[in-house]
């Protein structure tokens, strides 16, 4: 292997993971699991079945297509059990490799199908997140998402919603619900310091980001830290949005920066980005599933990292995706011939990025550093 850098190597390196979807990393196991304790008709009743159903590959034709994947997930994510047990064992599966600190998100308007308020629903997931971090050596923070489209059918408080407010058409109803979300996560923050950030989620195409600007102040009023999913399906005028309209201090995916390098409309944003240290959540394996680039090889992960931006290597969804972060950092090693010194600076831009206060950052990082290089260069 390239300057002897093995997946073994990789699993033993204190790691991040900071863009990871809660109902996109269940495993498929407790679903049928929680299917059976519920009475919820899957497509399919074993481990083989449903990993064909769920699991996208090289047939998943877009974004779209791959979110599909969340409306078998989302069925059995809608108590507090089962919210708890999933935030949980994503933070033990994690552990396992060796990720030291990770911040899970998701949406909670799409968990109230058992008539539980947001507030109910979030806090079961951070009681899984407290829970790992008694059992395991693993930090963690949450992040909640707003969703950019509505769909009635999505959660019984979207089709409530759908009725009471008859005059409001979905683009209105989605950023009402964005708003309430970012409503609820600063309340819950006074308390709960988990709650360490906020997201706006979902299809990007067509569904822009300045249109969530309210939930957004909400967010910055309440000293949330913000990360928005931008240039992904959508090129780098998203990403601009992102920070423009909402303040973004890192940017899920990003992908698509690099078109803005060359691009006379925009010179300055690439640059911008460089220079204010704005992190990209980078997920190399989903992006090629949703057809954001062509293949590994092709992902402009190099030539954002040669240029010196501040990238952080993700998993987006550990089921769906059939990822972990090793697996990500060793893509890195074998197919874009990233150097031992390459990784211990992705590594460190992860401590760097994660939405924790400067001491606990600097805490964090301080803990790890040691055992990186001990890890990278003495073994």
């Amino acid at each position: 292997m390239t300057e002897n850098i093995t997946l073994e190597m990789i699993k033993a390196l204190p790691k991040t993971d900071l863009h990871v979807h809660l109902d996109g990393s269940i495993r498929l196991s407790t679903i049928l699991d929680l299917a059976d304790r519920y009475r919820i008709k899957l497509p399919a009743n074993d481990i083989d079945g449903l990993k064909k159903a769920i699991v996208v590959d090289e047939n998943c034709s877009s974004l779209v297509d791959y979110l599909k994947a969340f409306d078998i997930t989302l069925q059995v994510l809608q108590t507090d059990q089962a919210l708890e047990r999933a935030a949980f064992e994503l933070c033990e599966d994690a552990a396992q490799e060796n990720v030291r600190y990770i911040e899970v998100r998701f949406a909670p308007i799409l968990h109230t199908n058992n008539l539980m308020s947001l507030e109910e629903i979030i806090t079961s997931v951070v009681e899984g997140l407290k829970r790992a971090e008694k059992h395991y050596n693993i930090k963690t923070g949450l992040i909640i998402c707003g969703m950019r489209h509505f769909n009635s059918n999505v959660s019984l408080m979207s089709r409530g919603l759908k009725e009471t407010l008859s005059t409001f058409n979905d683009k209105e109803l989605a950023e009402l619900l964005a708003l309430e979300s970012a409503k609820v996560a600063v309340k819950m923050s006074k308390k709960e310091p988990k709650i360490v950030g906020f997201d706006l989620a979902g299809a990007e195409n067509g569904y822009p980001a300045k249109d969530f600007y309210r939930a957004f102040q909400e967010i910055i009023s309440g000293h949330l830290s913000i990360t928005v999913h931008a240039g992904e399906a959508y090129g780098p005028n998203s990403i601009e949005q992102a920070v423009k309209y909402c303040h973004a201090h890192r940017i899920g995916h990003g992908t698509r920066l690099i078109e803005a390098k060359h691009d006379e409309s925009m010179p300055s944003l690439y640059n911008y980005f460089k220079d204010k240290r704005i992190p990209l959540e980078v997920c190399l394996t989903s992006n090629v599933q949703t057809k954001t680039v062509p293949s590994i090889k092709e992902h402009p992960v190099k030539k954002l990292f040669e240029d010196k931006l501040r990238l952080t290597i993700c998993t987006d969804n550990r089921l769906v995706s059939n990822v972990t972060v090793s697996d990500e950092y060793y893509k890195l090693v074998t197919e874009l011939d990233f150097k031992k010194e390459d990784i211990e600076r992705l590594l460190i831009y992860g401590f760097e990025s994660i939405f924790l206060n400067y001491e606990d950052r600097k805490s964090l990082l301080n803990e790890v550093l040691p055992e990186i290089k001990n890890i990278l260069y003495n073994s």
